[in-house]
């Protein structure tokens, strides 16, 4: 398992260089975009972690059945995009009552 973890933080540092020089090269193309990058360093993290859950849930395994892991990451996917949706306009509403 240590060795999984390993390549996986190595495999996924190699995708974010890979995807910081696309951005860099694009940057006049979704500069005005920006503000919805931010929120992807935390989701990526989320996703590992939720992977990693999943996997310790059975027992280092795939669930036999590929509708069960579909399953599986479609409801942890509604889920994490329910509760980012439910803070985002919390704290929407929360500045603006503020301010």
């Amino acid at each position: 398992m240590l060795r999984i973890n390993i390549l996986t933080i190595a495999g996924t540092g190699l995708l974010m260089l890979l995807a910081g020089v696309l951005l860099f090269v694009l940057q006049d193309s979704i500069g005005q975009y920006r503000r919805f990058f931010l929120a992807v360093p935390p989701l990526g993290v989320a996703a590992y972690v939720f992977v990693f859950n999943v996997f310790q849930h059975y027992n280092g395994q795939l669930p036999e059945r590929p509708w069960q892991t579909l399953t599986e990451v479609l409801a942890g996917t509604a889920i994490a995009a329910g509760v980012f949706f439910v803070f985002s306009v919390l704290l929407v509403v929360a500045i603006n009552q503020l301010k």
